[in-house]
């Protein structure tokens, strides 16, 4: 039975409340009120990422039930495709989904059209450069994010910035019903269930909003989450530990979490826990934002 817009939502949450009554507790919040200010907002468009770069080289994705398929483009290839979609999406596929590109690290002139940003939602070992643990999602309407959670169980701020979204999200307690495919991928589809093929699903209790422009969304480690657009959209959210979830990352270890990712869940532990400057961990942390899981 799906729960409808059943999620809190703030105007301008400060910093110690949402570490309080959200983190803390490992409950989602939508935040209205801080991305309006940001140049963003009313700037960001396909127009105006062709204008700043036409042939930057970026990849998107197809999802399907077998495997996540990538391919390469250039941005203003990209666009177009986007753009004739939306004039004639019956006469044109709908294109591949532009998901978790590091953009603000291949053009750096976006990093001012988001600030400021609420840094103070954030560990301070996340501070310095905090643009570079973002990823972009830039993709049609209808394009879709299939169920999952974030690979390293970490805590994710999505800010939306053009476009509506709706997502389906499931604490993670829900995760036992949703019939768990590899690590963090699931086979159910929340927004039309086969109950006889996947019979639990019918325990769950998936929670289904709109995220609008303009609004942040906070979901804590491990949430599930299908994410539809609902209409052309721009998007970025940064991942980020606590030292809680990082150890708690860490300790999935035994619980089927990759090799790999429980590699970059230990770099960011030397981090949080040890202390050791971002500026160290990145160079090794980096290649995560072009990894595929």
């Amino acid at each position: 039975m799906i729960v409808l817009d059943e999620i809190e939502r703030k105007y301008k949450l400060s910093s110690d409340n949402f570490t309080k009554n959200y983190v803390a507790q490992g409950k989602p919040v939508i935040i209205s009120g801080v991305i309006p200010s940001w140049n963003s907002f009313s700037q960001w468009s396909l127009k105006y990422f062709n204008q700043l770069s036409p042939s930057l080289n970026i990849y998107a994705k197809n999802f399907s039930d077998k495997e996540i398929e990538i391919c390469s483009l250039t941005m203003g290839e990209y666009i177009k495709l986007i753009e004739n979609y939306e004039a004639d999406s019956l006469n044109n596929p709908s294109p591949p989904y532009c998901h978790d590109l590091p953009l603000f690290s291949l053009i750096p002139s976006l990093i001012e059209d988001a600030q400021p940003f609420p840094l103070d939602y954030l560990p301070k070992w996340y501070w310095y450069k905090w643009w570079r643990y973002c990823q972009f999602f830039l993709g049609c309407s209808n394009s879709i994010t299939p169920l999952h959670f974030d690979c390293l169980l970490t805590n994710n701020i999505f800010c939306q910035i053009v476009g509506r979204k709706q997502f389906t999200i499931l604490l993670p307690e829900d995760a036992k019903y949703c019939y768990r495919k590899g690590w963090r991928w699931f086979l159910v589809n929340p927004e039309n269930p086969d109950f006889n093929k996947y019979p639990e699903y019918k325990n769950a209790k998936p929670i289904r909003f709109i995220v609008n422009p303009g609004e942040i969304l906070y979901m804590p480690p491990g949430t599930l989450h299908h994410v539809r657009s609902l209409d052309m959209s721009i998007s970025f959210n940064i991942d980020w530990h606590t030292r809680k979830s990082c150890l708690n990352a860490i300790a999935a270890s035994v619980k089927g979490m990759p090799p790999q990712n429980s590699y970059y869940n230990f770099l960011l532990a030397m981090g949080l826990v040890f202390k050791i400057p971002s500026s160290v961990i990145f160079k090794f942390y980096k290649s995560y934002l072009n990894y595929v899981s």
